[in-house]
């Protein structure tokens, strides 16, 4: 059996065993008149009718102190909350420049424009365990990614939903279903920017760093797109571990449906498990993760005359089906705050190998310091400060490394979140790059994040509401 028929069969079986388990469920679910707060308040045992992954928030308050700008809507809002629809609407823009160095000193204004929705079919009185996420992107503007010389984007958000600018795209869409407090499985069009977690340096680059070296390891970018078609099972043994599997089309573009990639052979198995740990009292996470897809990728290792012969006669290049990625990183807390544990500051590091005979990023190390509300009368507030190291695969041929001057690639980044009003952010952000290319000299890069936003966690990412 061929790997795309494989797929097939696992996107079957997941939606066989998701409709059974709804169609069981729905009946009971009108029975069940306790809501998951009534449970939580009385402390009963967890079960998949007692809890949600979409809790309530806060949309009250005046101008000044609300989490959304728009607020309640006259109450709206929360009744729909209570009922099982959240929407969000949220903008980020980014101006960044090259400061100096890099291919070209200038500056570029750029953003995304995102709107959620949020589903609870247990709220809407269906059956319990079901949640769908739908989110509409519009990426606008351009970045300096193009002119700062490195290879690692310094703008992650635009990054991600190239090439789709300037337009509305749907890259997420997907259905969880739990099945026990413990499982749930999830299918659709997911989010990979939800993996290699990390408290201090992870997400789209909107909120925390900007630059993909902080986001998550990019040993496993050319592994899993950012919205591919596909299906994970989640485990959750303990309330300290969470482990995932997840089978993906390696092709997976934002712009497309991806129904038609689908049924082509290229898939990406992933497996990551988490850990939470707390020496001293102290909250940290242990995350390790292997990534494996066969889609046939071009072998760097490549003589002069097979490369002569496709510049001339168009002659195919040596390509493998096994290219594989292993990433590791790990986050731990200094200090908490007693009274709030989100409160703090601490120390993390990543680290990712990828198979030097396919990918040019055989190498990469990362850490740094971060912490929130460090300043007593600015709670909110977020700062992070990191530095990586990517090393290039030594399979590269040799003339195409002395021609383009390739080396490793390093570089430091700083940044600090200003909580202006709890639904306004403003985050200046510097960036100095050694680039791999040593015929260009380091630059720096200037840039700051308005986010008329808040942020709100939602699985491993977060997610600002504008509305």
């Amino acid at each position: 059996m061929k790997r795309g028929d494989l797929v097939r069969c696992w996107f079957a079986a997941a939606l066989f065993v998701i409709v059974v388990f709804a169609l069981t469920r729905i009946g009971a679910a009108q029975d069940e008149t306790q809501t998951p707060r009534e449970a939580v308040e009385e402390k009963q045992p967890t079960t998949i009718s007692s809890f949600t992954i979409y809790p309530v928030p806060n949309y009250g308050g005046d101008f000044r102190s609300r989490s959304y700008l728009t607020g309640d809507w006259g109450g709206l809002r929360s009744k729909l909350a209570d009922r099982g629809v959240q929407f969000d609407f949220n903008v980020t823009q980014i101006y960044q420049g090259v400061a100096s160095g890099g291919t070209n000193r200038t500056g570029r204004y750029s953003g995304s424009t995102d709107m959620v929705l949020k589903l609870d079919f247990h709220k809407l009185g269906l059956w319990p365990g079901g949640f769908l996420l739908a989110e509409a992107q519009v990426p606008f503007g351009n970045t300096v990614n193009p002119y700062s010389g490195g290879i690692l984007p310094v703008n992650t958000l635009l990054s991600m939903t190239a090439p789709a600018i300037d337009e509305i795209i749907l890259p997420h869409l997907y259905f969880t279903q739990f099945l026990a407090d413990w499982f749930a499985v999830i299918i659709g069009k997911l989010d990979t920017t939800g993996g290699d977690d990390n408290e201090f340096a992870h997400g789209r680059g909107d909120d925390k760093f900007m630059n993909l070296a902080f986001s998550f390891n990019p040993v496993v970018i050319t592994l899993a797109p950012y919205a591919p078609l596909g299906m994970g099972l989640l485990f959750l043994p303990h309330k300290d571990v969470i482990y995932s599997f997840s089978v993906v089309d390696t092709q997976g573009q934002p712009n497309t449906a991806g129904f038609k990639t689908l049924v082509e052979d290229p898939t990406t198995l992933t497996n990551e498990a988490r850990v939470t740990v707390r020496p001293f009292g102290l909250t940290g996470h242990q995350l390790l993760g292997v990534a494996w897809a066969n889609k046939p990728f071009t072998l760097l290792p490549q003589d002069r005359r097979t490369i002569l012969r496709n510049i001339l006669f168009g002659t195919p290049l040596k390509t493998t089906s096994n290219n594989w990625a292993l990433y590791y990183n790990f986050d731990q807390y200094l200090f908490q705050d007693k009274l709030d544990a989100t409160q703090g500051f601490g120390i993390f590091f990543r680290a990712g190998v990828s198979n030097p005979r396919t990918s040019a990023f055989q190498q990469f190390y990362s850490f740094g310091f971060g912490g929130k509300g460090i300043i007593s009368t600015r709670e909110k507030d977020q700062f992070g400060i990191g530095y990586y190291y990517l090393k290039l695969s030594g399979d590269i041929p040799e003339d195409l490394r002395r021609r383009l001057s390739l080396d490793h690639e390093q570089g430091v980044e700083l940044f600090y979140n200003v909580e202006v009003f709890p639904w306004l952010h403003v985050t200046p952000d510097l960036q100095f790059i050694s680039p791999s290319r040593k015929t260009l000299a380091p630059y720096s890069i200037l840039g700051k994040v308005f986010k008329p936003a808040s942020c709100r966690p939602f699985a491993s990412r977060s997610t600002s509401n504008f509305a």
